[in-house]
């Protein structure tokens, strides 16, 4: 190839080239052109907070009470208990079931006494020769004053053995002392062991009945004191009544018997006993602790308390803070309110 024809080829190539180079330059200069467009940022639609939705009560004037409310069961003022006072004799048989009716003098359980009604027999027969030996002596004519005096030994001699044995008979012998009921028989079986001075037996009067209440714990008759009010509800009409026995009025060695009873039991006084009522009947009360008339009353369910602080949430517009307050009267649903509060106010319940 001559020089001449590679000269123009060069200078053809060299055209070309740069063509294509200024081609692509274009395109990078204009690149955006071929590429989707990019959208403007929105910024986020401003919202406003969510309203809080508080539930309010009004504070009220009007008379909050505070009471002790339940069925009692009515049963014997006076129980007696019977018991044996020797350790040692063995149970042969009780007679009586808890809750049946008896006379005074019933036999109601004795025990096992062997021979014993043999020996007295014996010794009653020995009485009677004795007293029969004596008569003799005494009609004897020219009877020294010894023999007689010895016969009167042996007659005093018989009484007093068979006194004894007549003692051991009764003292094996649990009787009761009145007409009643049985209220009480202990767990003991055939053969047992009686122990000395521990109640075998309760019987009561079935006629001098009283109202008797076990509240669920302790802590609910608290406010219950001597000589308050009590209102009873017997076949539809009110009678009235008397707390005449609480848990802080029942004497020590009694409670020791059963602290977990008597720690939580009240004992009402009827004033005007129906005539037949019985034993067992189940009677509506209410004894009334405490009371107050026209005073600032709040819901409980608005009462906060904390490391004991009283206070409650108070809404004034749109803004709600605490206030403390100063309680009086507190019962299951409601409470007084001494300080800190006004009528009308508007408190927040939990």
């Amino acid at each position: 190839m001559s020089i001449k024809k590679m000269r123009i080829l060069y200078r053809n190539n060299r055209v070309s080239f740069n063509t294509s180079f200024i081609t692509l330059l274009l395109i990078l200069l204009s690149g955006c052109t071929f590429l989707p467009k990019e959208e403007a940022v929105l910024a986020p639609p401003l919202t406003e907070p969510a309203q809080l939705d508080y539930k309010t009560v009004e504070v009220k004037k009007g008379e909050i009470i505070k009471s002790v409310k339940g069925l009692g069961t009515m049963v014997p003022k006076n129980n007696v208990d019977l018991f044996y006072k020797k350790e040692g004799g063995r149970l042969k048989e009780i007679k009586v079931h808890n809750g049946d009716a008896i006379k005074e003098g019933q036999v109601l359980a004795v025990l096992d006494t062997g021979g014993l009604a043999y020996d007295i027999e014996q010794a009653r027969l020995e009485l009677q020769k004795a007293e029969i030996r004596l008569q003799q002596v005494r009609a004897q004519e020219g009877g020294s004053t010894y023999d007689i005096q010895l016969a009167e030994l042996d007659v005093q001699a018989g009484k007093n053995h068979l006194a004894r044995l007549n003692n051991e008979m009764a003292e094996a012998t649990i009787t009761s002392p009145i007409n009643g009921v049985v209220t009480f028989v202990a767990e003991l079986n055939q053969g047992a062991v009686v122990p000395a001075y521990e109640s075998i037996f309760q019987v009561a009067e079935v006629t001098d009945l009283k109202l008797q209440y076990s509240a669920n714990k302790a802590a609910d008759l608290s406010d219950v004191e001597i000589g308050m009010k009590v209102t009873l509800e017997i076949d539809g009409e009110k009678v009235s009544g008397e707390v005449v026995q609480t848990p802080k009025t029942v004497p020590s060695d009694v409670s020791q018997k059963d602290p977990e009873f008597y720690g939580r039991t009240v004992m009402i006084d009827i004033k005007k006993m129906p005539k037949d009522s019985k034993v067992g009947d189940m009677i509506d009360f209410e004894i009334i602790t405490a009371k107050q008339k026209d005073t600032l009353i709040i819901p409980k369910n608005a009462l906060r308390s904390i490391t004991g602080r009283n206070y409650v949430q108070l809404i004034e517009g749109n803004t709600k803070r605490e206030v403390d307050i100063q309680t009086g009267i507190v019962t299951s649903t409601e409470v007084e309110v001494l300080k800190g509060l006004e009528e009308g106010d508007q408190i927040i319940t939990k």
